[in-house]
């Protein structure tokens, strides 16, 4: 035995440095430095993970990201529990409008992704394929903006409610074009027909059944706010584990899972819905790990097609609300301000991109190419698009 045996081992094993606080702190002082330069929190906690990922200084590289994998998952789905829970149903019923306006901006981003992808040269299935991940807006950057902001009014509120539904709109459409993917590639009948449907279909039962449990589980616990909290935090854990070991999909469960307990809570056994300083955390760690995990590489190869899908999908968006802006209630200087807030585009679409490459290595280069270049892009311009949108609508709180 050595005489120093009482010293480390060095180099030290990079497995056990605890990565995640290595990237918290990296986002929390870049949050901060943004802040002073009155930008959002959000670019300093993004540019904190490009910095540090594979990308850049390769601090944080691939072996580390995957480890952070089922933190990325639990932070993604607090996020999309919480984003369900804000969607109103009610609000849908006594406006019928805004349903609509949900619908055109999803159905005509589509369609003019899906066109302009195919002029530039992309075969149907994979404009199809980035077309339906495209509609959806990212649900952290919007969610986040909103509480940082302590944002309240029309602009706000419809940017939660649009996001909700087309991040809803994304998955239906993703999960139907399982059936195109598995008769292109596999051909199996079974394959074709059961798949999309066991994802829609297992997902919503799923959440169902969780949102049963919740508020059974509220109601024996009553009305304190720390109890609710824990049990709220577990669920989620919970529900982010469940969809994983049952193959259905995270993004439909728990978004399907937050709006149904608010549905089915009608007799208000929520005391509030407030993560504290634990989701405050995870959002941090959401949108590091999101931004490390992203390969700047492929931006020069798919830089142009990215560019197009980006324009495309701003021009069916903003057509969408701008048709249906007066009708629903909304003034055309607020429609312009809202159709640049459902601009960002981040986690969801990171998610399910990567998603179809594992399920088809076929299509997955060309996708990931497409996709993550123009994730790039608004991973850095649609938190500030956003939250211009917000602040010139006059919707942040004066304290914030």
């Amino acid at each position: 035995m050595s005489e120093l045996f009482f010293l480390p081992h060095w180099p030290v094993q990079a497995n056990v440095i605890p990565w995640y606080a290595v990237l918290l702190l990296v986002a929390l002082l870049a949050g901060e430095a943004a802040s002073r330069l009155r930008l959002p929190r959000i670019l300093g906690w993004i540019i904190a993970g490009i910095a540090l990922g594979p990308s850049s200084f390769n601090i944080l590289d691939r072996a580390a990201l995957n480890g952070l994998r089922g933190v990325l998952e639990i932070a993604v789905g607090l996020v999309l529990f919480e984003l369900g829970q804000r969607l109103d149903v009610r609000w849908l019923r006594r406006n019928p409008w805004l349903l609509a306006t949900s619908v055109l901006e999803s159905s005509l981003a589509f369609a003019a992704i899906f066109a302009v992808l195919l002029f530039v040269g992309a075969a149907p299935l994979l404009a199809a394929t980035a077309a339906a991940i495209g509609i959806a807006t990212g649900p952290a950057v919007v969610l986040t903006l909103v509480k940082q902001l302590r944002a309240q009014g029309q602009v706000s509120e419809r940017m939660l409610a649009l996001t909700a539904l087309n991040n809803a709109y994304a998955f239906l459409l993703w999960s139907l074009l399982f059936a195109w993917l598995h008769a292109e590639y596999r051909g199996g009948w079974l394959e074709v027909a059961g798949h999309p449907l066991y994802l829609i279909f297992g997902s919503l039962a799923l959440a169902a059944l969780l949102a049963a449990v919740t508020l059974a589980l509220l109601t024996a616990l009553g009305r304190r706010t720390d109890a609710q909290f824990v049990c709220l935090i577990a669920l989620v854990v919970l529900a982010v584990s469940a969809a994983t070991m049952l193959k259905v999909s995270v993004v439909l469960t728990l978004l399907a899972y937050g709006t149904l307990t608010r549905a089915f809570d009608r007799d208000r056994r929520f005391v509030s819905l407030d993560f504290g300083r634990t989701g405050q955390i995870l959002v941090m760690l959401l949108f590091g790990i999101t931004a490390a995990s992203l390969d700047l590489s492929l931006l020069p190869a798919g830089a142009a097609a990215a560019a197009a899908l980006i324009a495309a999908r701003y021009a069916g968006k903003a057509i969408g609300v701008f048709a249906l802006a007066r009708p629903s209630g909304l003034s055309l200087r607020k429609a312009s301000l809202l159709s640049l807030g459902l601009m960002p585009m981040s986690g969801v679409a990171l998610i399910l991109a990567r998603e179809t490459s594992d399920s088809y290595p076929e299509l997955g280069p060309a996708l990931v190419t497409v996709v993550l270049s123009a994730i790039v892009m608004l991973e850095l311009l649609g938190p500030l698009l956003a939250n211009f949108a917000i602040v010139h609508a006059g919707e942040v709180a004066e304290e914030a």
